[in-house]
């Protein structure tokens, strides 16, 4: 070896090594790839966190969820003990929240992640974790039936204009915001926060599936406003869109959306069919979701409907039959199987009430555990158990106001009042009950019609309306100027297509108007000496006739005070009560106790 070659490789060699201020410098670059105080191996590990959420989210973009829900399955030792105080563990916590949504387990799973956070580490926490961690509050808020909490919390985040550099994040919470607003039925508002978040998504790439789910909601808005032809169009687009994924939950809720229009119209047949294939979608991944039990509690309204329909038609045959002398095996055969028919659907739909009562047991839903027994009420109200339905109706009332639920509650007071007017028209209990039953009536009645007005829910306001009107114009308080202003103010809410049964129940309200129009216009022919061929004896049989049942009323039904107030003798008295032409006055119970 030469002198100069060895020389040479020595020099090389001494390039290769640092040197003072060159090693200091070498050791600053090494140490600038990670954040400062974290280890190589520990920033290798948020790497991949962050690989792996990248994943989450990128599933939940395309509603991939039995991929997702695998992801989240496998890694939920990480991110159970993910620190929620920075950026990425706030980051991770939100992203469960939105998969808690899409029906990834219970809410519950947030309200564990969020309770270890201590006020000093809230304190402590950057802009960015701190929203993402006030988001996930408020989705619990909403998930939970705390639609002020969640209006709150959102509210407060979406003034804060700075902090949503994320397109995405701003649309969530839009998306959020409207749906709480949608639980009150303040729909305006939630028309709003749908036009944010549709804007903000329509400028995101690869946000088909988020723009589907918010047209879903949309769609309901929509169909608030009358407008039932431009909501199945927006399902359909949606539809179109969700159906190249997985998620289930949301194709459910489209099904569940076009039973509510249809059932508007009054096809009650396609209604039940539509709740039926939402019962369906729900079940392949979630046999027991709150949404699940939303659709069954459609469901059973639909058959309570139906079974109304079939016992009309059954009263009609049986008219007919007896009208005609029919005594056929093939008449009595076709009566015996609408009534089998009849009682099928009405059991059906009690099986179904029972099992949307257990699911919402189960997760807590309070709303939809009132709006089962509400429902449930109706249908013991329409076969005559008014100790049950009350018993219902008490239920789903105890729970609106424990947990200020104005659209339950008015829909509570609403069946309550019709409970206790029905109390009055089949003179159920004693005289001295009968003026009870009318004024709670009344109050209930009136009390909906107020809390209705405070939402944006027009049917709920017009079965108020209609049910108000029912009790002023009953056969205590023959208040026929305030049944007809309800009338007015029903008729004022409804939409042109409108054709179900709260159409069917506005009418026969008003056809008892008619008939009391009737009436006046027969005492102001007589007052202007017209008779129409009838001899006085008529005149005043006819005018007794309309008077004295009336009067009775008035003196709680007791014989002998209308005798005497009248001068008439108590056999008459009975006699022209029992004939009374009036509309709906029934004459059962009145014996020895009435008089």
């Amino acid at each position: 070896m030469t002198a100069k070659s060895a020389r040479d490789r020595q020099e090389q060699s001494q390039k290769q090594i640092p040197r003072g201020n060159d090693r200091k410098k070498d050791k600053s670059k090494t140490r600038s790839r990670f954040p400062e105080g974290m280890t190589e191996r520990k920033a290798r590990a948020v790497a991949a966190d962050r690989e792996w959420l990248i994943a989450m989210m990128d599933c939940l973009r395309r509603r991939s969820i039995a991929e997702g829900i695998k992801l989240l399955d496998r890694a939920e030792p990480a991110w159970k003990a993910l620190e929620l105080n920075d950026r990425h563990g706030a980051e991770v916590l939100l992203m469960l929240a939105q998969w808690v949504d899409v029906g990834y387990r219970e809410p519950q799973l947030l309200r564990e992640r969020l309770d270890r956070l201590t006020a000093a580490q809230r304190e402590q926490m950057g802009v960015a974790a701190y929203v993402r961690v006030r988001m996930t509050e408020a989705f619990y808020a909403l998930s939970t039936n705390d639609a002020d909490g969640a209006i709150r919390i959102l509210g407060g985040l979406l003034q804060m204009e700075d902090v949503f550099q994320d397109a995405e994040l701003k649309a969530l919470a839009n998306l959020w915001k409207a749906r709480a607003h949608r639980k009150k039925a303040d729909y305006d508002m939630a028309r709003d926060h749908l036009l944010a978040a549709l804007t903000i998504a329509h400028a995101m790439p690869g946000s088909e599936a988020l723009v589907a789910i918010i047209k879903i909601q949309q769609a309901w808005i929509v169909f608030q406003n009358g407008d039932s032809a431009g909501a199945l169009q927006m399902l359909s687009e949606a539809e179109k869109e969700l159906k190249k994924t997985d998620h289930w939950i949301a194709l459910g809720n489209i099904e569940s959306a076009r039973g509510r229009i249809v059932r508007r119209h009054g096809d009650y047949a396609l209604a039940a069919t539509h709740f039926e294939r939402a019962v369906a979608l729900y079940e392949i991944s979630h046999p027991d979701h709150t949404n699940l039990a939303r659709a069954v509690t459609n469901l059973s309204f639909v058959k309570r409907l139906l079974a109304a329909q079939l016992k009309k038609h059954i009263d009609v045959t049986a008219a007919r039959k007896t009208g005609k002398g029919d005594a056929g095996k093939s008449g009595e055969s076709r009566l015996r199987e609408f009534h089998r028919q009849y009682q099928e659907l009405y059991r059906s739909a009690i099986l179904e009430l029972e099992r949307a009562k257990e699911i919402c047991t189960l997760h807590g839903e309070h709303g939809g555990l009132g709006s089962a027994l509400l429902n449930a009420g109706y249908l013991h109200l329409d076969v005559g158990d008014l100790g049950m339905s009350a018993k219902e109706a008490a239920q789903a009332l105890e729970i609106a106001e424990a947990h200020h639920n104005v659209l339950l509650r008015a829909r509570a007071c609403t069946l309550m009042g019709m409970i206790e007017n029905a109390r009055v028209e089949e003179l159920l209990g004693s005289a001295e009950e009968i003026p009870v039953y009318a004024r709670l009536a009344k109050q209930h009645c009136m009390e909906a019609v107020t809390l209705a007005q405070s939402m944006e829910n027009k049917r709920v306001l017009l079965n108020a309306y209609v049910a108000l009107g029912e009790t002023a114009a009953n056969n205590f308080f023959h208040d026929y100027e305030l049944a007809q202003r309800c009338v007015d103010a029903a008729s004022a809410l409804l939409d042109p297509q409108d054709a179900d049964y709260a159409v069917d129940e506005l009418n026969v309200l008003k056809a008892r108007l008619l008939k009391v129009v009737g009436i006046e216009d027969t005492l102001r022919a007589w007052s202007q000496g017209i008779i129409t061929g009838k001899s006085f004896q008529e005149v005043t049989e006819q005018f007794a006739q309309l008077v004295i049942p009336r009067v009775w009323m008035r003196e709680e039904c007791k014989i002998s005070r209308v005798a005497k107030k009248l001068a008439m003798s108590p056999q008459k008295v009975r006699r022209l009560v029992k004939r009374s032409s009036m509309a709906g006055v029934p004459v059962a119970g009145l014996g020895k106790g009435r008089a």
